[in-house]
């Protein structure tokens, strides 16, 4: 026993006495598990991830040997290192989830951003499915599904199937219905499943919007049973959720933070339409009501669970109505019309106003790489899990430097 002692202790001194004049490489959180780990492993996405170079051969030689001698760490959870912030002081490289639509047939703007920025995003959910009032699910359409999944699996990103309900015409709510019916609830859970399979995805992504308060119970166990079909099988069950500072906003109210947060891996606070359609003109997501609904969600949402929703586009208010539009076009009203952007300090926020040729006055405010510069620090800020964005192919080109030095994969 005592040779067995002295062989792990010289091991271990000639493993200190080689790395130690090896050349000086960054720093990064790691445990046993680590060192035992394989040369790449499994990611949330699917893939693979690899193992530094730096050092490479070394924590190969000193994971098979402390692995066969000492055995796994005890602190250390069965299945791998931990991820996020769960108490052991580990952390793991931030999430970002773009959004993916296709508003029409042709329409590939999320997939060229996708594609185009693959080395940043790690994650997308294509909004390609909506839960009807009998609980059944609707396909949306748009490009080849099995061509998207296929290139996002090829590039490291996992795939969440992007849910949303059907809206209300007329009497009940389709939402209602599904959420307070047990066997509904079980055929919706049956037919995400079966959507999830047929495309090869990595889990959902629940976008239940303009729930009815009465409902918050009912969410709550639709969450718990869809996470107790899914989280089995090896899927990922993420959430968007309303913001909110508080439990009276009405159309937050269905959202349970502390509860649901025990059935999604992932939950996405839609931080944006600070002001929309049903306001009057002014910041997409201003910075201080953005941090606001942040600290709140934080007091019941783990950290290391909780993705900041950030804005592409814009909005412009007129007269007219109000229209949404991506930045691209709002940059080409902007040249049309001879304007200059103006910054707001107080909301950290481009907008700018112009009156077309109708005579019509319009106010634009929208979200830049400047904007969203800010919001990435409160990610950093608050040590959150990541962003998420709405939607790829709307935002401005620029914003990906920004992104690029905050996710880069």
């Amino acid at each position: 026993m005592r040779k067995h002692k002295n062989l792990v202790s010289c091991i271990i001194m000639m493993a200190f006495m080689i790395s130690i004049m090896l050349p000086v490489a960054p720093a990064y959180a790691f445990s046993i598990s680590d060192l035992v780990g394989q040369t790449t492993g499994t990611t949330d996405a699917g893939g693979t991830k690899s193992l530094s170079t730096d050092k490479g051969f070394l924590n190969i030689l000193l994971g098979l040997l402390l692995g066969n001698l000492l055995g796994k760490s005890d602190s250390v959870p069965a299945g791998g290192s931990t991820k996020g912030n769960s108490g052991s002081g580990l952390t793991s490289s931030k999430d970002l989830v773009g959004f993916y639509a296709e508003w029409w047939g042709e329409d590939t703007s999320s997939y060229n951003s996708m594609v185009k920025n693959a080395d940043v995003i790690k994650t997308i959910a294509p909004f390609w499915a909506t839960m009807q009032a009998d609980g059944s699910v609707t396909d949306r359409g748009g490009n080849d599904h099995a061509s998207v999944v296929k290139t996002a699996h090829q590039n490291n990103m996992t795939v969440l199937l992007l849910v949303n309900n059907a809206k209300q015409d007329t009497g009940t709510t389709p939402v209602h219905t599904v959420l307070a019916d047990p066997v509904l609830r079980t055929r919706a859970i049956d037919n995400f499943e079966k959507y999830i399979k047929k495309y090869n995805l990595d889990g959902v992504n629940v976008d239940f919007e303009m729930v009815p308060a009465e409902d918050k119970d009912n969410l709550t166990a639709f969450m718990r049973e869809l996470y107790a079909r899914l989280k089995p099988q090896g899927y990922i069950v993420s959430i968007d959720v309303f913001p909110k500072q508080d439990e009276t906003n009405d159309v937050a109210a269905a959202y349970d933070y502390a509860e649901l947060a025990k059935y999604a891996d992932k939950i996405m606070i839609m931080t944006y339409d600070n002001h929309g359609t049903w306001s009057g003109a002014g910041p997409i997501a201003d910075i201080n009501w953005v941090e606001r609904n942040l600290k709140y969600a934080l007091k019941a949402i783990p950290k290391n669970k909780l993705y900041l929703g950030i804005a592409a586009y814009g909005y412009d208010w007129s007269a007219q109505g109000v229209q949404s539009l991506e930045y691209k076009a709002i940059m080409d009203l902007a040249q049309r019309y001879g304007k200059t952007v103006q910054w707001d300090d107080a909301s950290q926020s481009p907008y700018f106003s112009y009156t077309a040729t109708d005579g019509t006055a319009h106010t634009i405010w929208f979200e830049n790489s400047q904007s969203l510069n800010q919001k990435l620090a409160l990610i950093n800020q608050y040590d959150i899990a990541g962003a998420a964005m709405w939607k790829l192919g709307e935002e401005d080109p620029s914003a990906w430097n920004v992104l690029r030095k905050q996710f880069n994969k």
